[in-house]
C-alpha cells in the first residue's frame, strides 16, 4: 500500500470543527465503519459573547462548509457560512450572516494535541460580505476567491465574489456579478427558497478555477440556471467587463470542479431557487469556448443517478479524476454515486459507467455530498443525513475496483465539502 496518500480535511458544517482523517489508517480493514482514522478535530470558529458581558465565552456556530487546501499542504482555508454567529442565531436562521474564513495551519491541525481547540488556527479572515459558500485559490496561489451567496438576513441577494490577499489576509476587492434587472424584485427575498421572489440575484454557490486564459473562475449561480465565467486578472484589476460569459445549465448549480489540465469544468445542477424543481443532470463545459463567449460552451449534459430520466436525483457535487477521463458525481436525492466517462458524455453516448448505492452505518439515509480525489485511485465522498453531532461519514471509493472500500464515521454534522492534504503535510 502506498504511504503517500496523505490526509483529508472534512468540513463539520453544524459541528464547528474540521475533521482530519489519516487516509492510510482509514484503509485498514480493522478501522472500517469507525472513527479510528480521525486523528484530530480542530475547532475553526472563534469564541463569541453570548451573555452580554463583553467577554467571548461560547464557540460560534460558524457552519464550516468548504475546505480549500493550498498546493503545498501548508494551510487550509475554511469557509464559515455563518461566520461568527452565535449558535442560537445560526440555529434560528442559518442564512444571511457575515462570512468568516478560518486559516488552519495544517502541521498544527495534524497534531492530536489540537483536537477540539483553536490551537491550529493561524488567522480569521472576515469576508466583508454575507453567506459565503464556494472558495478557491487563484493559479498563482496569492488570492482566495470566495462567493458571497446571500444578503444580510436573507437566503437571497448574493451578487459578488470577495478577493482576499493570502499574504496580508485582507480583502482586496469585491467582484460584482451581473443581476437580472428584468426581474420584478427590488431587493432580496424575505422568503426561503424555492419562491418566485428569487431570480434577481445570482446567489453564487460553487466555484472552480482553471489556469487557462491567465486564470478563469467559473461561478455556479444558484439563483439562476447558469454559470458565470470570470477573467480573474481583469476582475482583480477592477475591469467591469471581467465577467466574460454565462453558460446555461439545467437548473441552479451547486458543486463545480475543473479538470487538472484546466480545459473542462463539470457542474452539478442541484435545484432551482425560484420554483420547486430539483435537477437530475451534470454539465460539462469547454473552458476555451466559454472564455470566447460562445453559446456552445456546454458540451455535455448527462442525466445521473437513475435510469428514469424524469426522476429528480438532485446532483450535489462533482470531481474529475486526475487523468480527466472521468467525473465522479453525487446525487443527494437518489442516494447515489456515479462515474461518468467524459469522452462518451461529450460524444453524446451513454456515459454513466458506474452507479453505486452507498450504505450508511445503522441504516441511516446515505445522502452523498462533497467529493475530492485522493491520489489517482481513490475518491473520498461525504455522506450521512443530518441527525446530530458526528453523524456524517466519509466513504473511500476505489475507482478501479468500482466499490467502496472504507467508511470513516463521526466527521461532522451534515458535512458539505472536503479536500485532500498532500503527504508533505503529514510530517
Amino acid at each position: 500500500m502506498s504511504k503517500k496518500l496523505g490526509h483529508l480535511a472534512v468540513s463539520g458544517r453544524w459541528d464547528n470543527w474540521v475533521a482530519i482523517i489519516d487516509v492510510e489508517k482509514a484503509l485498514l480493514p480493522e478501522n472500517d465503519a469507525t472513527d479510528h482514522a480521525v486523528i484530530s478535530r480542530p475547532r475553526v470558529t472563534p469564541d463569541v459573547d453570548c451573555d452580554g458581558d463583553g467577554i467571548p465565552e461560547t464557540p460560534a456556530s460558524g457552519q464550516p462548509v468548504v475546505v480549500t487546501v493550498d498546493q503545498d499542504g501548508q494551510f487550509a482555508y475554511v469557509v464559515n457560512h455563518s461566520g461568527a454567529a452565535t449558535p442560537a442565531a445560526a440555529g434560528q436562521y442559518q442564512h444571511g450572516h457575515p462570512g468568516l474564513i478560518t486559516v488552519l495551519d495544517l502541521d498544527d491541525a495534524l497534531d492530536p494535541k489540537n483536537d477540539g481547540t483553536l490551537g491550529a488556527v493561524a488567522a480569521f479572515m472576515p469576508t466583508g460580505r454575507t453567506g459565503p459558500v464556494g472558495a478557491g485559490l487563484t493559479p498563482d496561489g496569492k488570492t482566495l476567491l470566495v462567493n458571497c451567496g446571500e444578503a444580510a438576513g436573507s437566503e437571497d441577494g448574493g451578487n459578488e465574489l470577495t478577493a482576499i490577499d493570502i499574504g496580508t489576509r485582507q480583502p482586496v476587492c469585491h467582484i460584482p456579478l451581473k443581476e437580472n434587472h428584468l426581474h420584478p424584485a427590488r431587493g432580496p427575498s424575505r422568503h426561503d427558497s424555492p419562491h418566485p421572489s428569487f431570480g434577481r440575484y445570482p446567489n453564487p454557490t460553487g466555484l472552480a478555477i482553471t489556469p487557462l486564459n491567465g486564470g478563469t473562475a467559473f461561478i455556479g449561480n444558484g439563483g439562476f440556471s447558469d454559470v458565470s465565467v470570470i477573467d480573474i486578472r481583469a476582475a482583480l484589476a477592477g475591469d467591469p467587463a471581467a465577467e466574460l460569459n454565462r453558460v446555461a445549465v439545467e437548473t441552479g448549480p451547486f458543486g463545480l470542479a475543473a479538470s487538472r489540465d484546466g480545459t473542462l469544468v463539470a457542474v452539478a445542477a442541484r435545484e432551482s431557487m425560484s420554483e420547486a424543481h430539483e435537477g437530475s443532470t451534470i454539465s460539462i463545459i469547454d473552458v476555451a469556448r466559454a472564455v470566447a463567449g460562445g453559446k456552445d460552451a456546454e458540451v455535455a449534459r448527462v442525466h445521473v443517478g437513475s435510469d428514469d430520466r424524469a426522476e429528480r436525483t438532485r446532483p450535489f457535487a462533482v470531481c474529475f479524476t486526475p487523468d480527466g477521463r472521468h467525473v465522479v458525481a453525487t446525487c443527494f436525492r437518489a442516494n447515489t454515486i456515479s462515474l461518468i466517462d467524459v469522452r462518451d458524455a461529450i460524444a453524446g453516448r451513454p456515459s454513466e459507467v458506474l452507479r453505486l448505492h452507498p450504505q450508511a452505518p445503522g441504516s441511516a439515509t446515505p445522502r452523498p455530498r462533497g467529493i475530492t480525489m485522493v491520489g489517482d485511485r481513490y475518491a473520498a465522498i461525504i455522506g450521512g443525513a443530518k441527525t446530530g453531532s458526528r453523524s456524517s461519514i466519509v466513504w473511500l471509493l476505489d475507482l478501479p475496483a468500482g466499490r467502496i472500500v472504507s467508511t470513516v464515521t463521526e466527521v461532522g454534522n451534515e458535512s458539505y465539502m472536503l479536500d485532500s492534504i498532500p503527504f508533505r503535510a503529514a510530517r
